[in-house]
């Protein structure tokens, strides 16, 4: 069995949407060396804490099929609780897919998420149109069916705008 490590969430990633106050991360060490995404922001806390783990964001093209794999999987769970109209039991999986949905912006313009950081970067270049107006309103209404439809309208438009970025990146190389 694998050695526990205590992450405390830091300043970086400190947002009440997906953590409260003080909250920390037991996870498994190996679980840093290992391509893990159904723990939000795992690599990202490590990073901050100076803790040796794997660097997604530097390779931003191994872990984003993983990333819409991983939204898939939860897209189709919220498909099912909203079909059953059991809205408070969407609020767990839409803060995982929007967590997903920031490793993918963050990760896709070689960064680690930092919520100090705001959307409207300069150095967040590959991200969809109006993301802080939609990304504000899924998180102040994620029970909502229709913020989970603007979520995978954001996750659609972010894989569009990824693909054009590789084409342009890859022709650049040329």
């Amino acid at each position: 069995m694998s050695e526990q490590i205590k992450l405390s969430i830091p300043d970086e990633l400190n947002n009440p949407f997906f953590f409260s106050a003080n909250e920390e991360m037991i996870v498994e060490k190996d679980q840093l060396q290992n391509k893990v995404l159904n723990i939000p922001f795992l690599y990202e806390a490590a990073f901050y804490a100076n803790i040796e783990a794997l660097k997604p964001w530097q390779f931003h093209e191994d872990f984003v099929p993983l990333i819409k794999n991983e939204w898939e999987n939860e897209k189709n769970n919220l498909e099912q609780i909203f079909k059953e109209r059991r809205y408070k039991d969407a609020i767990l999986p839409m803060q995982k897919g929007v967590g997903l949905f920031f490793q993918f912006v963050y990760w896709a313009n070689g960064q680690p998420v930092n919520f100090g950081l705001p959307l409207l970067s300069k150095s967040l270049k590959v991200q969809p149109v109006n993301l802080g107006e939609r990304i504000g309103f899924i998180i102040q209404r994620p029970a909502l069916y229709h913020s989970f439809i603007q979520l995978n309208e954001l996750m659609t438009e972010m894989e569009k705008q990824y693909v054009k970025y590789l084409a342009i990146k890859k022709a650049s190389k040329q």
